[in-house]
């Protein structure tokens, strides 16, 4: 942009002609600030069975919650812009973005847009805050898909909600999703980032379809406490730490889980005290970074079996309690409950390190 290019050769010149003092002046005299809200609806002349909502925003936070009382609209979008800084003065919004689009009622998929421009302002210390806070309703099936490039992106359900397919996935931030009690996802449910962590804490919940969360950098962190699923799981970090942990879980069929760092320790942690339904088998591998595993259960029909292989590092079994495992070889080396072969359901894991050594803790009664 003409402008742009004028403001840096302004820069270079106020600072090669006249120094700092000038900058200072310069900074003094173009500094502003944009303050923009806005709040758009969405409510449907012919609902849907599933209301489908996209959002895309180049920059800005992401807050997904449910209304606390009755509305009448389907869906609803606060929108915050809070821009200051240097030559900001006597600017306005358009400058930074191109015109929002809010397709609500002429698309089968009800998108919001926000588009930022390719311009230098932010290199001279431009702050801009962006938050979207998108509402739903508790009585509405959603299919989401929700995609920034920079910003977190957070999501809190209350109980007895169904959701369709739940897509939460950023370039560079942070993605937070925490289920309640009766919540249940009727379709896949995905989890991504580029660059910043990636929290799932669910209670009470039915996953019906796949869960896939992923991490280039940054740490992956799942928690499943009574939860009834119905697909695969996988989880995958290319450098940082995968933290897992499940507590009596049931299984509506025989499926797979992934657990995959490649520069990075995982931790797994598995309590299991009522019947799973069904049998789990899976990977747990690392590349560069040890893999230390927590399991307990107490019941004779449940059983697990884990077989450990490292290129550089130990296999070890720190029996808990009253133990109850039984191991076996050196490289690969299997730790399995003595009851594995008489239990109706089993896990079984196959479990690697590249660099690294590898940690069962285990108890079965």
């Amino acid at each position: 942009m003409r402008r742009n290019l004028k403001i840096v050769l302004i820069i270079i010149s106020a600072c090669l002609v006249t120094g700092a003092t000038a900058f200072g002046v310069l900074i003094f005299a173009t500094w502003g600030e944009i303050d923009y809200e806005n709040t758009y609806f969405y409510n449907p002349s012919s609902p849907s069975a599933i209301e489908r909502i996209n959002i895309n925003s180049d920059i800005g936070s992401v807050l997904i919650s449910y209304n606390k009382t009755p509305t009448d609209y389907f869906a609803q979008i606060d929108l915050d812009i809070h821009i200051v800084g240097i030559f900001v003065k006597d600017s306005t919004l358009s400058d930074f973005f191109y015109p929002i689009i809010w397709e609500n009622d002429t698309s089968p998929v009800t998108t919001f847009t926000l588009d930022a421009k390719a311009t230098t302002w932010f290199i001279f210390g431009v702050n801009q805050q962006i938050q979207i806070n998108l509402t739903l309703r508790t009585d509405v099936i959603y299919d989401l898909n929700v995609l920034t490039s920079t910003g977190a992106i957070s999501m809190n359900i209350p109980d007895n909600i169904v959701l369709n397919n739940t897509i939460l996935g950023a370039s560079t931030g942070a993605i937070f999703l925490n289920s309640s009690k009766n919540t249940t996802f009727q379709g896949n449910v995905g989890l991504s980032t580029s660059t910043g962590a990636v929290n799932l804490y669910a209670k009470l919940t039915n996953f019906t379809q796949d869960v896939t969360i992923f991490a280039s950098t940054g740490d992956i962190g799942l928690n499943f406490s009574r939860c009834i699923i119905g697909g695969h799981l996988t989880g995958t970090v290319s450098t940082g730490y995968i933290g897992f942990r499940s507590y009596n879980m049931k299984y509506m069929g025989a499926y797979n889980w992934k657990l995959q760092s490649s520069t990075g320790a995982i931790g797994v942690t598995i309590y299991q005290y009522n019947e799973m339904d069904a049998n789990i088998t899976g990977s747990i591998l690392t590349s560069t970074g040890s893999v230390n595993i927590y399991y307990k259960d107490y019941l004779t029909t449940v059983g697990a079996k884990f077989t450990c292989f490292t290129s550089t590092g130990s296999n070890s079994y720190i029996p808990l309690g009253s133990g109850g495992f039984s191991e076996s070889g050196v490289n690969p080396k299997t730790i399995e409950s003595n009851d594995y072969d008489d239990a109706i359901n089993r896990y079984t894991f196959s479990v690697a390190a590249s660099t690294g050594s590898i940690t069962v803790q285990a108890e079965s009664l």
